[in-house]
């Protein structure tokens, strides 16, 4: 599940998936979408300052390639955020891009190093900019964000897309599903079942969830339904079927958060699909405060061989509502308590002698979490292997090691997956007093285990590639 994308500005994603502006620095974007006035004192666009000598750094040599690698793929025309693809549209946000940026804001980027966790690899597509990086974006805001000569202007590459590359097959839900929370229930849970269309043993190297009403698709969990049950289903839709596939022994192999990357197995890595096999979405629908909204073109695509993979890949969920067993008791955040912890621990199975490698790790909790921690623990010791201690759950993501899958993290016999979940129940977490307001509540309230935005989990995405 690799997922929220690389964005310079503009605070986490909102609620129904998309992003919320931050006007309190940089200005409020116009009607028509512009940016925000200047109000640097500077005369943005003139390439000398004044001065006769072209400033660095500049947009067309200096900022317009680090936008390009590091925002434009949620700053896109109909992306996640307003588009940055010109000078025009970017240099009034400025000031703001110099705030975010400097305070490791933007882009966002959660699994950091903390003095409790380094993790044992790199992670792909880490967004982080570099210190010399920030310090381009403060000196070019401060210089009156100049334009610079287009002629001199440096090669931009090309920014990391949201669509899955060459997929195999692309496929789109074949009815339509209306949420409406009038009757007082916001979440809601759906199920829509997808024929591939492969008439032979298939093995699954990618897949993207196609996002279709973004103001309320919350999140979707992605199964196999090998004995195609769920082809009975009219118009492929079983509507109020529970957090859970709505057929019997459905294999879960990823699951998806809006603004998601592709999900890519590393090279020789893939999922096996049978012939006749259908997907089957399980689709947390949150309701809109606005009104009753439907969704008739959420899709999926995937991308498949037909030669068997070195290595099969297998997903589990692990903590609660997943795999695994409390060591904290019951789970419950008392109203008003900070700094609540919820520990879950998880044995891993015998894979009889098997070479097993952890390929990717991350998170979902909801509006009461501020971090979370998972590790293995092996031999009296905690081998953490992701941290995200500024827990923000407008962007959620799996974070992928950036190695071959033969050096990825080695899982040992006896191996317990270990996540800590830690909890703000008061009104000093501002995500919690924004969905207590929108729930029309003014203060917090013993918070339980649950699927609703107001309830909680404490969940840890696994991907494992065993060798055949």
């Amino acid at each position: 599940m690799a997922a929220l994308a690389s964005a310079c500005v503009d605070g986490a994603a909102d609620d129904d998936g998309g992003v919320a502006d931050s006007g309190s620095t940089g200005g409020a974007a116009d009607s028509s979408g512009g940016a925000p006035s200047d109000s640097s004192g500077g005369a943005p666009g003139d390439p000398t300052g004044g001065g006769g000598v072209a400033l660095r750094p500049n947009w067309h040599e200096d900022i317009a390639p680090l936008v390009a690698v590091h925002c434009r793929s949620c700053h896109e025309p109909g992306g996640l955020a307003f588009p940055m693809e010109s000078y025009a549209q970017t240099e009034g946000w400025a000031n703001a891009m110099a705030v975010y940026t400097g305070a490791g804001e933007m882009p966002p980027w959660h699994a950091i190093e903390t003095d409790e966790c380094t993790p044992p690899l790199p992670f792909e597509h880490d967004a982080r900019l570099s210190d010399e990086q920030k310090q381009l974006f403060q000196d070019w805001a401060d210089q009156g964000a100049p334009e610079g000569d287009p002629a001199l202007a440096a090669p931009i590459p090309t920014p990391p897309s949201l669509e899955l590359a060459d997929p195999s097959a692309t496929m789109q839900m074949g009815g339509s599903i209306t949420v409406d929370g009038s009757d007082g229930v916001l979440d809601r849970f759906h199920c829509v079942s997808f024929d591939p269309g492969n008439t032979e043993d298939v093995f699954v190297d990618a897949m993207q969830v196609i996002q279709g009403n973004a103001a309320i698709l919350h999140h979707v969990l992605i199964f196999i339904d090998e004995g195609a049950e769920s082809g009975s289903w009219p118009q492929g839709i079983d509507e109020d079927c529970g957090s859970g596939p709505g057929v019997g022994d459905a294999q879960l192999i990823g699951a998806w958060v809006p603004g998601s990357l592709p999900i890519e197995a590393p090279a020789d890595v893939g999922i096996p699909l049978r012939a006749g096999a259908r997907i089957v979405f399980d689709v947390h629908y949150h309701a809109s405060v606005t009104g009753p909204e439907s969704d008739d073109a959420t899709g999926l695509a995937l991308r498949w061989g037909t030669d068997a993979p070195e290595w099969v890949s297998l997903f589990a969920l692990v903590g609660a509502p997943g795999q695994g067993d409390s060591t904290t008791g019951e789970f419950v955040i008392p109203a008003g308590e900070r700094g609540h912890e919820e520990v879950i621990e998880w044995s891993l199975p015998r894979l009889g002698g098997a070479e097993a490698r952890l390929w990717s790790v991350g998170h979902h909790m909801h509006k009461v979490a501020v971090d979370a921690k998972t590790s293995i623990l092996r031999g009296g010791e905690e081998l953490c292997l992701v941290q995200t201690p500024h827990w923000d759950y407008g962007w959620q993501r799996l974070y992928e090691f950036d190695v071959p899958v033969d050096e990825s993290f080695a899982l040992q016999a006896g191996d317990a997956v270990r996540i800590r979940c830690t909890f703000d129940n008061s009104l000093e977490n501002p995500e919690l007093a924004g969905a207590l307001a929108e729930q029309g509540l003014d203060a917090p309230t013993d918070v339980y285990l649950g699927e609703g935005t107001l309830d909680e989990m404490c969940l840890a995405g696994i991907a494992v590639a065993v060798r055949q």
